[in-house]
């Protein structure tokens, strides 16, 4: 069972930000999380933490099962290191993302210290992919950069702007409403005033 940080982590803070990021835009990738990938040639499966398949469709998959998706696989992997699934995530997992799927990014992340393993696919090898001077990851099959913020591991773009989650969203709406009301206030006030 997933740790409640971890799950927290993983919808709160990556797949909803990364989700609403691409209808923004209209790029059209599949973002998921804490679901099964099944994959060739025996129909076996892997539950990566979070993982895009760009190209894939956002629908109402609960599960990725390429053979119905085009053959598309994930481009981007990030698990989240526990005791019980470290051996794996860096062993049967790290060469089966590497040789079957050939995910371009697969991040190993510690929940614990927040700390940050990056490795890109480069001729068919995973290359240790160092962070930029502060701190951040490029990630280039996202186009973004992965890095810590505050408790959590975010997305942000090149501009250094952050990925927000729903609830962030709706909490800045909800500043700039409060402001726009505030200030509709004094400008009638000041309104008043001028009128007396």
């Amino acid at each position: 069972m997933e740790s409640e940080w971890v799950c927290d982590q993983t919808r709160i803070y990556l797949v909803e930000p990364l989700r609403h990021y691409y209808r923004e835009r209209q790029i059209v990738a599949f973002v998921g999380g804490n679901s099964f990938v099944y994959y060739p040639p025996d129909a076996k499966y892997l539950g990566p933490d979070f993982y895009v398949v760009r190209g894939g469709t956002q629908g109402k998959q609960t599960k990725w099962v390429p053979w119905e998706e085009g053959g598309l696989l994930p481009t981007t992997v990030i698990e989240f290191l526990s005791d019980s699934t470290e051996s794996r995530d860096r062993g049967e997992k790290f060469c089966i993302y590497r040789d079957v799927f050939k995910t371009e990014d697969y991040f190993l992340i510690d929940p614990e210290t927040l700390y940050i393993e990056a490795y890109h696919l480069e001729k068919g090898h995973y290359v240790a992919n160092p962070p930029n001077p502060d701190g951040w990851f490029f990630v280039r099959s996202l186009g973004l950069f992965l890095g810590v913020s505050g408790p959590w591991i975010r997305l942000r773009t090149p501009e250094g702007e952050l990925l927000t989650s729903g609830r962030e969203s709706a909490q800045a709406e909800r500043l700039r409403a409060d402001k726009a009301e505030a200030e509709l206030q004094a400008l009638k006030e000041q309104l008043n005033r001028l009128k007396g």
